[in-house]
């Protein structure tokens, strides 16, 4: 996908991964992490789905962002603190409209589209949550790309198997040089990172050392173009950008 060229605003353009972030967006809302958000966005010609793995209450895997802010959108109304998978799935057959993923339908929807590929996005107890579901659901591991956080995450990821792998930064605290430092060691897919930290001088050596930038999440067809063209931007997580309205190559 990456050497897919597309006219975009009378532009040759190199053509970006698109990633349907939380699923990527479906009736015009985002962060739904839902089976319906897949559906809908794989038939829009993604294959690539960030998705937010939260903790239940009683150590379990599902798909949302966080309890509190994201929980009160998807559901309506705010919780003090995590649920029980059982809970969870009480109120996902209450929603009649969207239904987040717990780890078991994520899993059967997985291996229903063997060409999706899903990137992990978990907030906390990342390695155990990662292990979690590799151990639960093991016919699924080729389809997952972990994210991680902190540098020294890199080799315990590899060492489970896994030959796709995105260092995020948003949780590491470290400087842009040891960014770049580390990084000379790492197979990695990308680095990930906010459009506003796009232009800074780290960015272009990491280029050089030919590392992919991934860039999150934009919705402003205009500011790919930018990203893609100025700032060599290789991968665009997105909620409402459709890849086919977009730019026309499917």
């Amino acid at each position: 996908m990456f050497v897919i060229l597309m006219v975009l605003l009378g532009h040759i353009t190199p053509t970006p991964l698109m990633i349907a972030h939380a699923g990527g967006g479906i009736n015009g809302q985002n962060y739904s992490n839902s089976l319906e958000a897949l559906e809908h966005n794989y038939q829009q010609g993604f294959r690539h789905f960030e998705i937010d793995f939260s903790w239940t209450s009683d150590a379990q895997l599902v798909c949302l962002h966080d309890w509190k802010k994201r929980f009160k959108k998807v559901f309506g109304y705010k919780t003090k603190q995590p649920l029980s998978l059982k809970e969870f799935k009480k109120l996902i057959a209450q929603n009649i409209s969207l239904h987040p993923c717990t780890e078991k339908s994520l899993a059967t929807w997985l291996l229903k589209h063997p060409d999706a590929r899903v990137i992990t996005d978990v907030k906390y107890d990342n390695i155990k949550a990662i292990k979690h579901i590799i151990q639960s659901h093991p016919r699924i591991q080729s389809q997952l790309i972990p994210q991680f956080y902190q540098p020294q995450e890199y080799q315990l990821l590899r060492e489970l198997g896994f030959q796709q792998l995105i260092w995020i930064l948003y949780q590491y605290k470290g400087t842009y040089a040891s960014v770049v430092e580390l990084s000379k060691s790492m197979d990695l897919l990308a680095i990930s990172m906010r459009a506003s930290q796009v232009k800074k001088k780290f960015v272009k050596q990491l280029i050089i050392n030919k590392h992919k930038i991934f860039i999150y999440t934009i919705n402003d067809v205009n500011k790919v173009e930018k990203l893609v063209n100025k700032y060599h931007v290789s991968g665009i997580y997105t909620d409402f950008l459709l890849i086919g309205d977009a730019w026309g190559y499917f």
